[in-house]
């Protein structure tokens, strides 16, 4: 092969791999369309709804933050603009006993065997939006945060109080980066 077609080639290769690249880091964050809309930005920033009002986990019981129920909505909805398309949606999926099927924004993967609660973020008093972001000023939800071990091991390793040692030795470790503390 020639230098001039070895140079070619190779000026190809990294303007491919490049774009790749690019495009990976430049891809809109992820907002699914969801069957009904709803704002945050309205029921939060505008009308001063509290997040656990809607999201029975706001108390750490369980370890998932509950989407609210049709019924939770159509507390409220049937006498706050009954009219509204969207509200319709709701109230139908009320009186059918019925859930929309909403589209998770953010998660963990499965692959990755971790187990996530709530639980002791909300009991540490962590915001949601360290997480989940600007929830209150979005109309459509929006991931944030890529929640890989990385993103979750940098707030670990910064909790105070965490730090234990290890029985019958002089090694101090913080409990929260140990592996067993995510992974089961």
């Amino acid at each position: 092969m020639s230098l001039t077609k070895l140079v070619l080639t190779t000026v190809f290769v990294v303007a491919i791999v490049a774009s790749i690249l690019y495009a990976r880091t430049r891809r809109e964050p992820y907002a699914p369309v969801q069957p009904i809309d709803y704002s945050h930005r309205l029921h939060v920033t505008e009308k001063k709804i509290k997040c656990d009002f809607c999201h029975e986990n706001g108390q750490g019981k369980t370890p998932y933050m509950l989407a609210p129920s049709a019924q939770k909505c159509a507390l409220c909805h049937r006498a706050i603009k009954p009219d509204s398309p969207e509200v319709q949606k709701i109230l139908q999926h009320a009186e059918a006993g019925t859930e929309p099927e909403w589209k998770r924004v953010t998660g963990i993967s499965a692959t990755g065997s971790v187990f996530f609660t709530h639980v002791p973020h909300l009991q540490a008093k962590i915001e949601c939006s360290t997480c989940h972001g600007p929830i209150e000023e979005m109309d459509r939800v929006t991931r944030f945060v890529e929640p890989t071990m990385g993103w979750c091991l940098s707030c670990h390793e910064q909790t105070p109080n965490q730090i234990r040692k290890v029985p019958h030795t002089n090694v101090e470790v913080n409990r929260l980066t140990d592996c067993a503390v995510c992974h089961r």
